[in-house]
């Protein structure tokens, strides 16, 4: 059993069972306006690139999908089952604590947004997904851009503070919220 259920700029995502385990196939799409050759290599280093992700997410204490088999242009991935999380002051300050854990293993994630987020159903855990555009950084821009794009996702102060308090768990968080102003000040004169 298979069927499409997600088709991104980056990747189709496949529902499929592994030995009756519901599992996902993210496969990365072709760019056809590319050098083939080119498109392959890229492919090819973003897929081990976000295995790689995944395997040290886990070893940061993050839950995230665990990866069952890397292929050229294609990951096997456990399924998380649940949906969108509903964010409150608790699920909030949560979210900064995984980005904490993340960066303090040097991850970024790249797109770390409420949509990469999952409540799982069948417990009280959130889930990171989607770590496609993520690399390795002990960069300060790089993570106080992470920091960024969640705290432009969250709809109420009161779920930004109770993010930021997550994240004051990463060791040089201060760093990362002195940047932040500076990244928020550039963006405010870029348009």
């Amino acid at each position: 059993m298979s069927s499409i259920f997600s088709r991104g700029a980056e990747a189709i995502l496949t529902r499929i069972e592994v030995i009756g385990i519901p599992c996902v196939r993210k496969e990365r799409i072709a760019k056809t306006y590319r050098v083939k050759e080119l498109d392959q290599k890229l492919r090819k280093t973003r897929t081990r690139s976000e295995a790689r992700l995944l395997h040290k997410a886990k070893l940061a204490g993050v839950l995230c999908p665990t990866v069952l088999e890397v292929e050229e242009f294609a990951l096997t991935l456990s399924f998380i089952e649940g949906e969108r999380p509903e964010i409150n002051e608790k699920n909030a300050k949560e979210v900064g604590e995984l980005l904490a854990k993340l960066h303090n293993a040097d991850i970024i994630h790249g797109d770390f947004t409420l949509a990469n987020l999952i409540a799982s159903s069948d417990e009280d855990s959130l889930y990171v997904i989607d770590f496609g555009l993520g690399f390795f950084s002990n960069d300060v821009e790089d993570k106080a851009i992470d920091v960024y794009t969640m705290i432009k996702s969250l709809s109420n102060e009161k779920a930004k503070n109770a993010f930021t308090k997550g994240y004051e768990k990463y060791d040089k968080y201060s760093t990362v919220f002195k940047r932040l102003k500076d990244i928020e000040k550039r963006v405010r004169y870029a348009f």
